[in-house]
């Protein structure tokens, strides 16, 4: 089996026509294994990793890993990681075998990294088999997340009838309070998104709860530069859906589109507003019901507004293996620090310093 590591930005962008081949076999399952993704993210996110993208040619898989050098250990993590809800490989493997072959071959490159750490991943078994017989026993795991997600297997009627009268009756609440508020529009837009809209989105969250709270993903810094850049680049796969009322934007759901699956990432609303981003999430699902979509994935956080539309959730994982000794002390690092992350206090206090957007819509 013959491959090749991309350890510099360059040698990653000149991946992009082998990335796309993948991509048209099937090989990308979500948007957050599309080239254009991880190419922004590199550009904006990605201050201090090194790129470590393992392409293994016969298997047609890449794993987009990087190196992140944190007090002298080299941690090796998928690129995206704290962006991306489901960072994986790009493969059209059977996703066993694409991790096997991935394990094999970081094995034969242990002296290059001390730990390997994967965050919101969702192939836990397949990739703590790999790492096992590859790797060795000493790693670590644990359920990190749910990420609630809504199935589309019927017309928008046939939902709402699955999920009984009391959502029906809130989406008419909710209509009838946005529409007594003047004229209603809604518009999807793709990219590139023009700046003059990208300043209502800003403005849309400074009039929002996450703006007062320090938590709104397009406070100036290097997360609204990246939101920016995925929003103007051309190869992304998106819908920024608008609500107005009379001329005045109210709302705003960014939607990454992935296959068959819609992907709501980040949304805001006005405070004033209070029912518009249940609104324009209404629409969403009545447009994928009519379009053909087969999953509306709310993704990170058992938000109980979520659950009124869904029993359906996906668990992530986050996993931990040590190459060395060195990495070994790593990994008892994480232990400690996930016992401490059953603190809800913590959690937010994180979130706040990592400066990473909530998602949430109340």
């Amino acid at each position: 089996m013959s491959s090749q590591v991309a350890e510099s930005y360059d040698a990653f962008a000149r991946l992009e026509p082998r990335w796309k081949a993948i991509a048209d076999a099937g090989g990308v399952q979500t948007p957050y294994q599309s080239f254009a993704w991880l190419d922004q993210w590199l550009r904006h996110r990605g201050r201090g990793v090194e790129p470590y993208v393992l392409v293994i040619q016969d298997g047609a898989t890449i794993a987009p890993l990087g190196i992140l050098r944190v007090a002298g250990v080299r941690l090796l993590r998928l690129l995206g990681t704290g962006d991306s809800d489901y960072p994986s490989l790009v493969t059209a493997l059977p996703v066993d075998d694409a991790w096997d072959r991935v394990a094999r071959e970081l094995a034969q490159r242990r002296t290059a990294w001390d730990v390997l750490h994967l965050h919101s991943v969702r192939d836990r078994e397949a990739i703590v088999i790999a790492l096992k017989r590859h790797i060795g026993t000493a790693g670590r795991d644990r359920p990190y997340e749910v990420c609630p997600w809504v199935p589309i297997n019927g017309s928008r009627k046939e939902l709402l009838a699955s999920r009984g009268k009391k959502l029906r009756d809130e989406i008419k609440r909710w209509t009838r309070r946005v529409e007594a508020l003047g004229e209603v529009s809604v518009e999807v837009l793709g990219p590139p998104v023009p700046e003059t809209v990208i300043t209502e989105l800003e403005a849309v969250e400074r009039a929002s709860w996450k703006w007062e709270s320090g938590e709104a993903a397009l406070r100036p810094g290097p997360q609204r530069d990246f939101l920016c850049a995925v929003l103007q680049d051309p190869r992304m796969e998106l819908q920024l859906w608008l609500l107005r009322i009379s001329g005045r934007l109210v709302a705003f759901d960014l939607v990454l589109v992935a296959q068959k699956s819609l992907y709501c990432y980040v949304g805001a609303f006005r405070q004033d507003h209070r029912h518009a981003g249940s609104y324009n999430f209404a629409r969403i699902i009545e447009a994928a019901c009519s379009s053909g979509f087969t999953c509306v994935d709310l993704l990170r956080g058992p938000h109980p507004w979520k659950y009124a539309w869904t029993d359906h959730e996906n668990i992530v994982y986050e996993i931990v293996w040590p190459s060395n000794l060195r990495g070994q002390a790593s990994a008892l690092v994480y232990a400690a620090r996930w016992k401490a992350a059953q603190s809800s206090f913590l959690r937010h206090l994180r979130s706040h310093l990592w400066r990473i957007g909530d998602r949430r819509r109340s």
